[in-house]
């Protein structure tokens, strides 16, 4: 006797909408986590980044005197023409001076005004040293020591900040953007580390115990003599 054999063909339209659901479902759980990841990954990026600028700023001390700073440009013919109150015509005396050819170490995402355009690495002529939107970092100086806005140096207090990011504005402060870096600013200090903290839910400022990082005065790294002077990208 002849036994038939049943093949199911496929979904009814009840089982396939079911399946859709679950996966959508699973998608939107999924979501948060994984955007959530990538902000990490790109605040390690700006970590380490910042981490590798700290050691071409050693070099550039060495023959310098302090980081770069706006008479340095004027005293240097090597630095001529990257003395502007820009953080990439500031760190481009790095370049400019021949202490590095790479732009993709100053790269902080989301830090700099045109979203998340990267460095190119051409930097000759010496006008497409970081060019607008190559650099993400924000510059540090410090006026109030009987000086113009200065360079820092290893002979400052070793936790100031130097570069930092994404920074939204600056000036004698420095207001943090919230969403790049999942309410973190990342900041490299005098004495070559590099930090993330956790920003102000108010201010957006980054919090260094019960204070903020750029508040200066008794009691804070700046103490009562220094004003910091951050210095945006553009």
């Amino acid at each position: 006797m002849k036994t038939s054999k049943w093949t199911r063909k496929g979904f009814t339209l009840v089982e396939l909408l079911v399946v859709i659901a679950i996966i959508v479902a699973l998608a939107a759980l999924s979501t948060p986590a994984i955007l959530k990841q990538r902000k990490k990954m790109d605040m390690t990026q700006a970590i380490s980044n910042s981490k590798q600028v700290y050691l071409v700023l050693m070099d550039f001390e060495n023959d310098m005197g302090n980081f770069p700073d706006p008479d340095l440009a004027r005293e240097n013919d090597d630095l001529e023409g990257f003395s502007s109150s820009t953080a990439n015509q500031l760190l481009g005396q790095l370049i400019a001076g021949g202490y590095t050819k790479s732009e993709e170490i100053f790269y902080a995402k989301g830090g700099n005004p045109a979203g998340n355009k990267k460095p190119n690495d051409v930097i000759s002529p010496r006008t497409e040293i970081l060019q607008a939107g190559e650099c993400g970092f924000a510059y540090v100086m410090v006026t109030g020591d009987g000086s113009g806005p200065r360079g820092l140096s290893t002979s400052d207090n070793g936790g100031l900040p130097v570069i930092c990011a994404p920074v939204q504005s600056g000036g004698s402060d420095a207001v943090f953007k919230p969403e790049p870096y999942d309410n973190r600013g990342v900041y490299l200090r005098v004495d070559g580390s590099a930090r993330n903290e956790r920003l102000n839910q108010t201010n957006n400022k980054v919090k260094v115990a019960s204070k903020t990082l750029f508040d200066a005065g008794n009691g804070t790294v700046w103490d009562t003599t220094l004003t910091p002077q951050v210095v945006l990208p553009q």
